[in-house]
């Protein structure tokens, strides 16, 4: 490009080094730029997130705190082992956090799922007195 250009007469020899350096600098500027705007872009999600993480910890309390309460009723009503509370606990868990926001249909199918891994994880006897609460069964899987 600058052959054509020298060849016509429109620039110099003298003017290409001169031209050169304008283009590293540009270059250099494009790129300092585009670090620094995208420096700012990041502090400002961090702020966003922050607050975000709060929201998010006091959501994850409130799932915990109430699977501790549905896995505290299941204790009363039937004697768990240890393994057995934290599979509960995690089963519980689970059922809040995607609870939120399905469809009728979809709290349905979650609530069968439900039943059916407490069903796999007690022993004939616990569900013996499981089934013998209805009310609570409805609780634990709702």
């Amino acid at each position: 490009m600058f052959c054509k250009l020298i060849r016509f007469g429109v620039i110099n020899t003298k003017q290409i080094s001169f031209i050169m350096k304008k283009i590293i600098a540009l270059f250099v500027m494009m790129v300092g730029f585009g670090f620094t705007a995208n420096a700012q872009q990041k502090k400002a999600a961090v702020k966003a997130t922050a607050a975000t993480t709060t929201n998010v910890d006091a959501k994850q309390q409130k799932i915990q705190a109430d699977a501790k309460a549905d896995v505290n009723a299941l204790n009363a009503a039937v004697k768990l082992s240890d393994a057995d509370k934290q599979s509960m606990q995690g089963l519980f868990e689970y059922k809040y956090r995607t609870h939120e926001g399905l469809s009728q249909e979809r709290k349905d199918v979650l609530s069968q799922t439900i039943d059916a891994k407490i069903r796999a994880t007690l022993s004939a006897d616990q569900l013996a007195k499981l089934d013998a609460n209805p009310k609570l069964l409805k609780q634990l899987t709702h």
